[in-house]
């Protein structure tokens, strides 16, 4: 088998200060921090009078609104690190406590150290003629901060949930975009004038030279059409169903084309039967091997569906036709859609060697997830 070429993944990146684990959802926080930085960097140590009785005029005003500026970006920088590595471990929705209590834990442990020495050397600097240091002022500006990044802890917090919120709606509407478009797809590929003008011309064919045969096919076709409609709303549907369905669409087209399919399965057990894929999947790789090839009675086109490690693979060599029907790709391409939409795999694809590959990734059933 050769060796299959994987459609890359766009949300592979590492993470990095914007953009967490592939999953999680990004933040753009820049103007935050450009913002909340500077203002409790400067709020603070005047609300506390952690300046003193410093004038502007005075070297060390300027120097203590830079150290503390740079404080307040230290603790700022360092909680956002401790709540991006949070959020890729807990969720909100599984154990909402849990994340809650080493949320808090977490701002406390870290800033509260931070902030005491900062303020204990910035004390220690101004107040150095002096003994003593006043360390109920260092508890009440300690106290502040904590007050202070608890609140924009939650701040971020928030603004995640909102853009989570509308990540979904988008991710759902795209879901149901993709589900319309396969639905049509399907249905225009199948019941299409042209299908039904040559299912038809081949049915009057049969019913005056071969009506058992004409039975069989108006059956499958029955079978076809009826499988397309009841499975329209379904997102997933088991492999041993779409096998049944298979199976009837591949009787129609060996009665379409006598002698010139040699469609082969293998590996399908009952336990392959259990796992799940979008309804229609299959029927869609073996027609468009059909659209593609070239075959005839002297010479069948072989097509090849087996399972493997979880996964469908089809193949079939490539002949292309001399004259090329018109292609858009969206049939492979939606398909790819839909498989990344309902179980997050990855349609892979290969056409080397003279061999058309494609493994279709099935979704686990329930017990084994």
């Amino acid at each position: 088998m050769n060796s299959t070429r994987t459609v890359p993944n766009r949300d592979s990146r590492p993470p990095n200060g914007d953009t967490p684990a592939p999953g999680a959802t990004a933040l753009r926080d820049g103007w935050m921090r450009a913002v909340g930085i500077p203002f409790f960097g400067l709020v603070i140590p005047r609300l506390t009078g952690l300046l003193g009785k410093l004038d502007w005029r005075e070297p060390d005003y300027w120097l203590g609104t830079a150290w503390f500026i740079a404080t307040a970006a230290v603790i700022w920088e360092g909680n956002r690190w401790l709540l991006f590595k949070q959020r890729s471990h807990l969720d909100w929705f599984q154990r909402p406590f849990l994340k809650l209590l080493l949320l808090v834990a977490a701002n406390i442990v870290y800033t509260t150290p931070v902030t005491i020495l900062s303020c204990w050397l910035w004390l220690r600097h101004i107040q150095a003629p002096f003994p003593g240091l006043n360390w109920a002022q260092i508890n009440f500006a300690t106290a502040c901060v904590v007050i202070a990044v608890i609140f924009v802890t939650h701040a971020y917090e928030t603004v995640f949930l909102i853009k989570e919120r509308r990540d979904d709606q988008l991710r759902f509407e795209r879901e149901a975009r993709a589900r319309v478009e396969a639905e049509l797809e399907n249905m225009k590929a199948q019941l299409a004038p042209h299908f039904l003008f040559n299912c038809l011309n081949t049915l009057a064919a049969l019913i005056e030279r071969e009506p058992a045969s004409a039975a069989a096919f108006n059956q499958h076709l029955a079978d076809v059409c009826r499988y397309l409609l009841l499975q329209k709303n379904r997102d997933l549907v088991t492999l041993a169903e779409e096998l049944d369905f298979f199976r009837s669409y591949v009787e129609l087209t060996r009665l379409r084309f006598p002698r010139s399919l040699d469609v082969r399965l293998a590996g399908f057990d009952a336990a392959a039967g259990a796992h799940q894929l979008p309804p229609a999947s299959l029927q869609l790789l073996l027609e468009n091997a059909i659209k593609h090839n070239q075959f005839d009675e002297a010479n069948p086109l072989p097509v090849s569906l087996s399972f493997s490690d979880g996964a469908v693979i089809v193949t079939n060599p490539l002949r292309p036709k001399n004259w090329r029907p018109p292609s858009t790709g969206i049939g492979l391409q939606n398909l790819r859609e839909r498989i990344q939409l309902t179980s997050g795999g990855t349609l892979q694809v290969n056409s080397a060697g003279g061999q058309f590959l494609v493994r279709l990734p099935l979704v686990p059933p329930p017990d084994l997830l």
